[in-house]
């Protein structure tokens, strides 16, 4: 964590949908500097979209704790091939 930083996103998903409501809020501490790198945060929200979206596809229950594990592995992956570093990342998903 003291050398990495960490990396949280937050996600806020309509219940019926299963869409987001809004684009995910990141908030990195020790990792990036977040306005200097905003060509990656821009791939980030994709694959956060696309990931919850391909998760409440077809689904009536949406099942929130296999999303955020979901999106903490695929987002820890693509940060260390984009970065070379391996911040905690730590999704938070919310439902309306």
């Amino acid at each position: 964590l003291a050398q990495d930083g960490m990396f949280i996103l937050i996600a806020l998903i309509d219940e019926k949908t299963g869409k987001l409501k809004k684009s995910p809020d990141l908030i990195s501490r020790g990792f990036v500097y977040l306005k200097e790198n905003q060509e990656l945060l821009r791939e980030v929200r994709i694959m956060i979209k696309k990931s919850i979206e391909n998760k409440t596809q077809n689904n009536s229950m949406i099942d929130f704790d296999n999303i955020k594990n979901d999106l903490g592995e695929n987002i820890s992956k693509f940060l260390y091939q984009k970065t070379g570093k391996r911040p905690l990342v730590i999704p938070v998903i919310l439902s309306v």
